[in-house]
Protein backbone atom coordinates (compact mmCIF):
# COMPACT_ATOMS: atom_id res chain seq x y z
CA UNK A 1 0.00 0.00 0.00
CA UNK A 2 1.25 3.28 -0.74
CA UNK A 3 1.82 5.69 1.77
CA UNK A 4 -0.39 9.33 1.46
CA UNK A 5 2.37 11.49 2.29
CA UNK A 6 3.80 9.75 -1.19
CA UNK A 7 0.77 10.78 -2.83
CA UNK A 8 0.97 14.43 -1.75
CA UNK A 9 4.90 14.63 -2.18
CA UNK A 10 6.66 12.28 -4.11
CA UNK A 11 10.26 14.11 -4.23
CA UNK A 12 10.63 13.52 -0.43
CA UNK A 13 9.28 10.66 0.14
CA UNK A 14 11.03 9.00 -3.09
CA UNK A 15 11.76 5.24 -2.35
CA UNK A 16 15.36 3.78 -2.68
CA UNK A 17 16.16 3.53 -6.49
CA UNK A 18 17.15 -0.32 -6.18
CA UNK A 19 13.57 -1.11 -5.12
CA UNK A 20 11.07 -3.08 -6.19
CA UNK A 21 8.19 -0.25 -6.65
CA UNK A 22 10.88 1.84 -8.69
CA UNK A 23 11.15 -0.57 -11.18
CA UNK A 24 7.61 -1.36 -11.42
CA UNK A 25 7.12 1.91 -12.07
CA UNK A 26 9.35 2.62 -14.39
CA UNK A 27 8.44 -0.15 -16.26
CA UNK A 28 4.88 0.48 -16.29
CA UNK A 29 5.37 3.90 -17.22
CA UNK A 30 7.71 2.84 -20.04
CA UNK A 31 4.71 0.25 -21.30
CA UNK A 32 2.00 3.04 -20.81
CA UNK A 33 4.33 5.84 -22.90
CA UNK A 34 5.51 3.35 -25.40
CA UNK A 35 3.47 4.78 -28.62
CA UNK A 36 4.50 1.22 -30.87
CA UNK A 37 2.66 -0.77 -27.94
CA UNK A 38 0.67 -3.87 -29.46
CA UNK A 39 -1.86 -3.64 -26.54
CA UNK A 40 -2.98 -0.28 -27.83
CA UNK A 41 -6.34 -1.59 -29.21
CA UNK A 42 -6.68 -4.56 -26.57
CA UNK A 43 -10.75 -3.15 -26.41
CA UNK A 44 -10.95 -2.73 -29.66
CA UNK A 45 -9.57 -5.69 -31.31
CA UNK A 46 -9.35 -8.11 -28.59
CA UNK A 47 -6.17 -10.60 -27.80
CA UNK A 48 -3.98 -11.84 -29.73
CA UNK A 49 -3.14 -15.36 -30.12
CA UNK A 50 -1.26 -16.72 -27.92
CA UNK A 51 1.76 -18.73 -29.76
CA UNK A 52 3.27 -16.71 -32.59
CA UNK A 53 2.11 -18.83 -35.40
CA UNK A 54 -1.50 -18.05 -34.42
CA UNK A 55 -2.24 -22.02 -34.09
CA UNK A 56 -3.58 -23.05 -30.71
CA UNK A 57 -3.31 -26.95 -29.33
CA UNK A 58 -6.01 -27.22 -27.23
CA UNK A 59 -9.68 -27.16 -28.47
CA UNK A 60 -10.90 -25.41 -25.37
CA UNK A 61 -8.78 -22.50 -25.90
CA UNK A 62 -9.80 -22.11 -29.50
CA UNK A 63 -14.02 -22.53 -28.25
CA UNK A 64 -12.96 -20.29 -25.54
CA UNK A 65 -11.09 -17.70 -27.78
CA UNK A 66 -14.01 -18.37 -30.15
CA UNK A 67 -16.52 -17.11 -27.43
CA UNK A 68 -14.21 -14.27 -26.60
CA UNK A 69 -14.49 -13.09 -29.63
CA UNK A 70 -17.86 -13.10 -30.47
CA UNK A 71 -18.31 -11.11 -26.86
CA UNK A 72 -15.81 -8.78 -28.06
CA UNK A 73 -17.96 -7.98 -31.53
CA UNK A 74 -21.18 -7.80 -29.55
CA UNK A 75 -19.90 -5.52 -27.41
CA UNK A 76 -18.39 -3.56 -30.74
CA UNK A 77 -21.89 -3.71 -32.50
CA UNK A 78 -22.78 -2.39 -28.78
CA UNK A 79 -20.79 0.75 -28.87
CA UNK A 80 -21.59 0.95 -32.34
CA UNK A 81 -24.97 1.27 -31.63
CA UNK A 82 -25.05 3.51 -28.34
CA UNK A 83 -22.62 6.19 -30.37
CA UNK A 84 -25.60 6.06 -33.09
CA UNK A 85 -28.47 6.56 -30.47
CA UNK A 86 -26.14 9.52 -28.44
CA UNK A 87 -25.67 10.91 -32.56
CA UNK A 88 -29.88 10.34 -32.93
CA UNK A 89 -30.23 11.89 -29.16
CA UNK A 90 -28.22 15.16 -30.20
CA UNK A 91 -30.18 15.34 -33.68
CA UNK A 92 -33.73 15.17 -31.39
CA UNK A 93 -32.49 17.44 -29.13
CA UNK A 94 -31.22 20.33 -31.88
CA UNK A 95 -35.47 19.70 -33.33
CA UNK A 96 -36.66 19.66 -29.80
CA UNK A 97 -34.78 23.31 -29.61
CA UNK A 98 -35.94 24.34 -32.88
CA UNK A 99 -39.35 23.66 -32.29
CA UNK A 100 -39.34 25.33 -28.69
CA UNK A 101 -38.19 28.35 -30.64
CA UNK A 102 -40.70 28.05 -33.40
CA UNK A 103 -43.28 27.55 -30.90
CA UNK A 104 -42.46 30.66 -28.82
CA UNK A 105 -42.68 32.77 -32.33
CA UNK A 106 -46.02 31.60 -33.28
CA UNK A 107 -47.49 32.11 -29.12
CA UNK A 108 -46.05 35.53 -30.39
CA UNK A 109 -47.63 36.32 -33.36
CA UNK A 110 -50.76 34.77 -32.65
CA UNK A 111 -51.06 37.41 -29.88
CA UNK A 112 -50.49 40.19 -32.09
CA UNK A 113 -52.72 38.46 -34.70
CA UNK A 114 -55.29 38.31 -31.91
CA UNK A 115 -55.21 41.74 -30.73
CA UNK A 116 -55.29 43.22 -34.33
CA UNK A 117 -58.68 41.12 -35.24
CA UNK A 118 -59.53 42.67 -31.74
CA UNK A 119 -59.33 45.81 -33.10
CA UNK A 120 -60.72 45.20 -36.27
CA UNK A 121 -63.76 43.45 -34.48
CA UNK A 122 -64.15 46.62 -32.28
CA UNK A 123 -64.08 48.91 -35.38
CA UNK A 124 -66.92 46.84 -37.22
CA UNK A 125 -69.14 47.25 -34.05
CA UNK A 126 -68.35 50.77 -33.93
CA UNK A 127 -69.32 51.53 -37.96
CA UNK A 128 -72.52 49.50 -37.20
CA UNK A 129 -73.55 51.26 -34.57
CA UNK A 130 -72.71 54.66 -36.61
CA UNK A 131 -74.58 53.20 -39.43
CA UNK A 132 -78.07 52.29 -37.55
CA UNK A 133 -78.09 55.35 -35.79
CA UNK A 134 -77.55 57.53 -39.48
CA UNK A 135 -80.53 54.84 -40.49
CA UNK A 136 -82.69 55.90 -37.08
CA UNK A 137 -82.21 59.60 -37.68
CA UNK A 138 -82.97 59.52 -41.40
CA UNK A 139 -86.35 57.90 -40.65
CA UNK A 140 -87.21 59.75 -36.99
CA UNK A 141 -85.86 63.53 -38.24
CA UNK A 142 -88.59 63.09 -41.13
CA UNK A 143 -91.34 62.10 -39.12
CA UNK A 144 -90.29 64.76 -36.25
CA UNK A 145 -90.58 67.73 -38.64
CA UNK A 146 -94.11 66.16 -40.46
CA UNK A 147 -95.14 66.01 -36.98
CA UNK A 148 -94.30 70.11 -35.97
CA UNK A 149 -95.97 71.28 -39.32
Amino acid sequence: MVDATYLICPQICEEPAGSYYSHARRDEKASLLDADSDDEDFFLTGPRSIKPGGSRSDPKIDRLQNQVDEVVGVMQNNVSKVMERGDRLEDLQDQSDNLAGNADMFRSRARGLHKKMWWNNCKMKLALVVIILIVLLVIIIPIIVKSRN
